[in-house]
């Protein structure tokens, strides 16, 4: 976008074009550049955008506020149900219902902040959303792994479910798939930052009332600190969208500090793991480890992928993205030479789902891996590495999608 912004300065056809097509892109990267020129076109393009911020700022009237504590109530309301029914018990209402709970909260805001009033719109995602809960919580409730498994890829779903949202629908928009995935590690950081603050002033809280011999730490944490907890991505959320320059500076840095650390670390864990006595054909917390790293290194990808800075021409953080993602494959390989030697005894409900899941990490990190190569080595576009990214959502929602709903059944229920 910068690139194509300082292409066409002098060229306000253009100029509105890439603006319409990617608005909140366009703010970002025009404010990096409009210092550097002094025109009457910038110019009048820097009172624009400035004016519709503050116009953007105004609109988050106390209507807003209002649904934020609103919501934040409600999911704070029914995290605490089975204190307000005894009959419910605690441990199978946590595991099946609480993302169910979180999600549904910041889905309901996502659908107020992008003023999504489309009654069939609304209308879908409450029969989804409603036939999930039923078929999760009707499941039965015994130490099955297939049911564990469709238990721990409901919150992959709900998050599908929200990136819907997202987008307002569009799923055929990979500009906004795009800007889903940059959302996400702004929602993170902001939340991170909320939960952070919250647990220094719930520490001072206590510790005050503990000065004057009064115990308010049951009282606190059940319902102040809990309520709070689970209402952080809301109104993590409602604060990005009010002061939308703090987290655009904040995680593009953290990726580029990040994602050489990373690199780094895996490098000397992978050389350690050669002259270890660990063996992960045969250790499976080892393998478990080595599926639950891939996954991070992957998000990282995934997530400075879309913060990379496509102005410049060689980008040094795109070659270290691709010695990660290359590092990711190896890593990958050696996961499913261990999954492959397990399965030869015989399919079961884990090793199906790792073993799918390992496959199309892999031919991701391929895709990922090329398009970097390109961009780094024969100056071919960044932009086609998000699309990549952004494309293969849909591989993954529907896999997702297959081990909630199907998975169960195909092995019986065991």
């Amino acid at each position: 976008m910068k690139k194509n912004i300082i292409e066409n300065i002098n060229n306000p056809e253009n100029l509105e074009k890439l603006y319409q097509e990617n608005k909140q892109d366009f703010r970002k990267s025009f404010a990096d550049i409009s210092d550097d020129y002094n025109t009457d076109l910038v110019r009048f393009w820097k009172v624009r955008l400035a004016s519709e911020t503050e116009i953007k700022s105004k609109g988050f009237s106390k209507s807003d506020l209002l649904i934020v504590i609103l919501l934040s109530l409600v999911t704070g309301l029914l995290v605490k149900l089975p204190e307000l029914f005894s009959q419910i018990n605690v441990e199978f209402f946590y595991t099946r219902n609480l993302a169910i709970i979180v999600f549904n909260g910041i889905i309901l805001y996502t659908f107020w902040q992008n003023r999504v009033f489309d009654k069939r719109r609304i209308l879908i995602y409450g029969l989804i959303a409603l036939i999930l809960t039923l078929f999760i919580n009707l499941l039965p409730n015994t130490e099955s792994d297939s049911i564990m498994l469709s238990l721990i890829h409901a919150p992959l779903f709900l998050w599908c479910l929200f990136g819907l949202a997202f987008i307002s629908f569009d799923y055929k928009n990979t500009a906004k798939r795009i800007e889903f995935i940059r959302f996400n590690g702004e929602l993170l950081i902001m939340t991170g930052l909320i939960l952070i603050a919250g647990g220094l002033l719930t520490g001072i809280t206590i510790g005050l009332f503990s000065v004057i011999n009064m115990n308010i730490e049951n009282f606190y944490l059940e319902y102040v600190a809990l309520v709070g907890g689970v209402a952080a991505p809301i109104i993590s959320f409602y604060l990005i969208r009010l002061y939308p320059n703090l987290t655009n500076k904040i995680a593009p840095v953290i990726a580029r500090v990040f994602t050489p650390l990373v690199l780094i670390t895996l490098v000397v864990y992978l050389v350690s793991l050669i002259f270890s006595t660990s063996n992960i054909l045969e250790d499976r917390d080892l393998l478990l480890l080595f599926n639950i790293m891939l996954l991070a290194v992957l998000a990282i990808i995934v997530f400075s992928v879309s913060e990379l800075d496509k102005s410049k021409e060689k980008n040094g953080n795109v070659f270290i993205l691709f010695l990660l993602a290359t590092l990711a494959i190896v890593i990958n390989s050696i996961a499913l030479i261990a999954i492959i030697s397990r399965v030869t005894n015989g399919l079961t409900p884990n090793r199906t789902v790792v073993l799918v899941s390992n496959i199309l990490i892999f031919v991701n990190l391929i895709l990922i891996a090329r398009n970097l190569y390109q961009s780094y080595f024969k100056r071919k576009q960044l932009d086609m590495v998000e699309q990549t990214v952004a494309k293969y959502l849909t591989i993954y929602a529907v896999w997702t999608i297959i081990v909630i709903f199907i998975l169960p059944f195909v092995f019986g229920l065991k």
